[in-house]
């Protein structure tokens, strides 16, 4: 058998080569992200994610003998595809709270469509890898393989009175956003984790597809595992983020002073229940799906009807008006800056041969031009002086060099002086001549300006 192997290798399959690319691509992107090497240092996310999401699959291999690159891989890509608009259904969300914005945003629409589509997909796989590999563990050390507990028990009118609270949770975050933002980081595991009980309720393999049936069961091993990936993901979101580029930056009220990185310290209680969220609502996705699901096995799921090619056109259809809808207000008013070439505001006084020096020494992106050693001969020196000024600026925070070129106009050229001004008082100006900013970003400007440098 061992000859007869050796003569005829097994194939190598896709996920041979996702894992070979997470283990080359983590440290890879580390370096990337440390060095800021364009044009992977502002498109990072994307690749510190996915790479980290390949070699966790193959962890979970190794732990469990069975994964979903290797064994599920059409869950894998359903996960993949809808993590867009799941995670969407918060951006929306938070259209309402402004809890977050975007700073930095690819400038180009297709590059902007292509990076949304491939940041917003890894926030499932993230989660769930991660659970798995917490459950692999959690199966090698407790004994007897999971985590029990004392059964939970769950009437008619304890689902009612859970989907009633998930109710009013969304009911208040819309009333009241400043006072109840919190409450977005467990609304939808509300709404949707009773429907999902009580559908399956008695059905004996389908009612472990949710957490109240696995707790009603006495096993809390996914809850647990749930948790702590929420925990780990949130780190790595976080840790990751800080020194990005193309980055989000929240505006917490009554939070926002005190930080660890971008996140203010008390919003890293958020991270688990909203691993509780999209595990809910993928199960309620299950559902819909003729019972489908990402945790069963391929002979499992080939059994189960799944959804009709007419019930899968409307439903991709739907996802993309949503996904659509959602993205345009998030791009209007969750955007705070764009990553736009230095070119495309100096074009016209650099005249044709300063940009194509820029160019030819790739540095039309901002954080490139500041690394220009000496000024091109082919710019003229005083004009070269202005824009380090404006891109240093337009560095800060991501401000960006169309809000860096606001301030010039307002005579606040340079770190020093921005860190001098109030606020409350600069906002006003800068909303004067005609800038849509929100007070929360002048806010972030001015802090970081006034850091030692």
């Amino acid at each position: 058998m061992a000859d007869e192997r050796k003569r005829n290798p097994l194939p190598i399959g896709l996920h041979h080569l996702a894992w070979t690319a997470g283990f080359i691509g983590l440290p890879l992107s580390h370096y990337w992200l440390g060095a800021k090497i364009e044009p992977f240092y502002s498109s990072i996310y994307c690749f510190l994610w996915w790479s980290y999401i390949f070699a966790v699959d193959f962890a979970v291999w190794k732990l469990r003998g069975t994964s979903l690159l290797r064994d599920r891989p059409r869950e894998f890509l359903f996960l993949s595809v809808w993590s867009v608009p799941v995670w969407t259904l918060f951006e929306a969300v938070n259209l309402r709270i402004q809890n977050w914005y975007y700073v930095m945003a690819p400038w180009s629409l297709s590059l902007g469509v292509i990076f949304l589509i491939l940041a917003f997909g890894t926030v499932l796989p993230g989660i769930f890898e991660t659970m798995e590999l917490v459950v692999g563990v959690i199966e090698k050390l407790s004994p007897g393989g999971r985590i029990t507990s004392r059964p939970f028990v769950v009437s008619r009118w304890n689902v009612r009175i859970q989907w009633g609270i998930g109710a009013l949770m969304l009911g208040l975050l819309l009333a009241f956003p400043e006072d109840c933002f919190c409450l977005a980081w467990g609304f939808a595991f509300f709404l949707t984790e009773p429907i999902c009980y009580w559908r399956r309720r008695t059905e004996t393999n389908q009612v472990r597809r949710s957490l109240l049936g696995q707790l009603a069961a006495g096993d809390g091993t996914r809850l647990v595992a749930l948790l702590v990936a929420g925990f780990i993901c949130g780190g790595l979101w976080e840790s990751w983020n800080f020194t990005a580029r193309t980055k989000w930056i929240y505006s917490v009220p009554f939070f926002d002073e005190l930080k660890l990185g971008e996140m203010p310290v008390l919003g890293f209680l958020g991270f688990p229940p909203f691993a509780l969220e999209c595990y809910a609502l993928v199960n309620f996705l299950a559902l819909l799906r003729g019972g489908r699901h990402w945790e069963l096995t391929k002979a499992e799921n080939q059994v189960r009807s799944g959804l009709s090619s007419w019930g899968a056109s409307v439903s991709a259809v739907l996802m993309a008006i949503f996904v659509l809808a959602c993205a345009a207000g998030a791009t209007y008013y969750s955007t705070a800056s764009f990553a736009a070439p230095v070119d495309y505001y100096f074009g016209q006084e650099l005249g044709e041969a300063g940009v194509k020096a820029l160019r030819q020494r790739n540095a039309v992106e901002g954080n490139q031009f500041l690394q220009l050693k000496e000024c091109p001969p082919e710019i003229d020196a005083a004009l070269y002086a202005r824009m380090r000024r404006i891109v240093a600026l337009s560095e800060c925070k991501g401000m960006g060099i169309e809000n860096a070129l606001m301030l010039e106009d307002l005579k606040i050229t340079r770190f020093d002086e921005l860190a001098l001004e109030n606020p409350e008082e600069l906002t006003r100006k800068l909303r004067a001549s005609g800038l849509r900013v929100r007070e929360e970003e002048v806010k972030t400007w001015i802090r970081e300006a006034s850091r030692p440098k």
